[in-house]
Parts: structure tokens; C-alpha cells; sequence
């Protein structure tokens, strides 16, 4: 079979382009990590909907801040930062950390009712209502337009343990991650609930 004449032919496909670029970019279902980080008696947290695992040998993970964030100065700063995944039930405080600054004198970590504790390996907090969490140590900076790839490398996990079955699989009849699909709208992993949050849900209080 000849692929490439094949595909040649298939002049009516359902795709649309869309122009300009940004206009539809970055919205894909996926999970959006919530990042904390720590300096000099300050600390952030912030949502990054661009993260990825990179290695296993060493074990690094990647997230891509804006060089304007507080949490990118933080971060450069003490060349550490925390990587967290927060259920579906936590999904206005996932919101509503990237929908506000420290910049503009908010204690997110007051604001939204999130706790934390200190790292194990590190000086960064550790959100109590994660089911997972990486502790990771910055081993590099790249610039990618308007974003830094920061590359971290993993030195601790933390995980609740109830969240995960005998394959170390997260469970999802006992917790529900939550799946991003862009502008507010999260999904239970599992389970199919959805909420679509306004702006009035995410920074209404508390």
C-alpha cells in the first residue's frame, strides 16, 4: 500500500487550521500541577498547566513558568521548587492560585485554606491535600518564548497512600484526580463530574 499517495488523496479532512495560532493553543485535556516554592522567609504557590516528567535516571520533572510570576523569582532564587497534583474536590484552589498573584500582596496559601508543611529534602513547602508531590532541586533553566523550562531533579516523593492501589496506580474510586480541559472547566477522573468555574466561583470566598 502506498501511505503517502494514500494521504495525498485525503483532500476532505474534518480538521479546521485556525488562525491566528494562539487562538486555540494549550487547550487539551491533561492535569495541571500546582508549584510552591520558597526564599528568604517568603513563599508561592501557582498553578502551571505545562509540566512533564523528563528522565527516571535520575528521576527530573519539567514545568514551564513565566519569568513574570513571583513564583519564577522564588524559584531561581532558591533553585528549588514542589510539583503537586491536587483532586478534583480541591479544583477552585488549583484555579484560583493561577488566577491570583503575590505580586499583588496575596497569601495564597491563606486565601484558599492550603496547608503545608516544610519538604524533607528540601526548603519548600508540601500541600497537604496533594495525593502526590515531587520535591525537586533546579538543575537547569532553558528559555522557551515567553515561559522558562525549569528542569528539576526529583530528590523526594510524597504520596497518600490510600490514593493508590497494589500497582501503585492512583485508585480512582478513592480519589478522584482532576482533568483540565482549559478556561476553568476540570473534570473527576473515573467518574465524570464537571465543574465549570467562573471567575465569581474561583475568587469568591472561600
Amino acid at each position: 500500500m502506498d501511505v503517502t499517495r494514500d494521504l495525498e488523496q485525503r483532500t476532505d479532512s474534518p480538521l479546521r487550521v485556525s488562525a491566528p495560532p494562539e487562538r486555540f493553543f494549550g487547550y487539551y485535556p491533561g492535569t495541571v500541577a500546582v508549584v510552591t516554592s520558597a526564599h528568604a522567609g517568603e513563599r508561592n504557590v501557582m498553578s502551571a498547566g505545562w509540566h512533564a516528567a523528563l528522565s527516571i535516571d535520575p528521576p527530573m520533572y519539567g514545568v514551564a513558568l513565566g519569568r513574570q510570576r513571583y513564583t519564577y523569582e522564588l524559584v531561581a532564587a532558591s533553585r528549588a521548587f514542589a510539583v503537586h497534583f491536587l483532586p478534583f474536590e480541591r479544583s477552585r484552589a488549583v484555579a484560583a492560585v493561577g488566577s491570583t498573584s503575590r505580586h499583588d500582596g496575596v497569601d495564597k496559601f491563606a486565601r484558599f485554606d492550603l496547608c503545608a508543611s516544610n519538604g524533607a529534602a528540601l526548603d519548600v513547602p508540601i500541600l497537604h491535600d496533594a495525593y502526590l508531590a515531587y520535591e525537586c532541586r533546579v538543575v537547569a533553566l532553558h528559555e522557551t518564548g515567553d515561559h522558562d523550562w525549569v528542569v528539576g531533579e526529583v530528590v523526594a516523593v510524597h504520596h497518600l497512600p490510600e490514593a493508590y492501589d497494589e500497582r501503585l496506580l492512583l485508585d480512582c474510586h478513592r480519589v478522584h484526580g482532576a482533568v483540565y480541559y482549559g478556561r476553568n472547566r476540570y473534570e473527576a477522573l473515573g467518574e465524570g463530574r464537571r465543574v465549570d468555574l467562573t471567575p465569581a466561583d474561583v475568587l469568591g470566598d472561600p
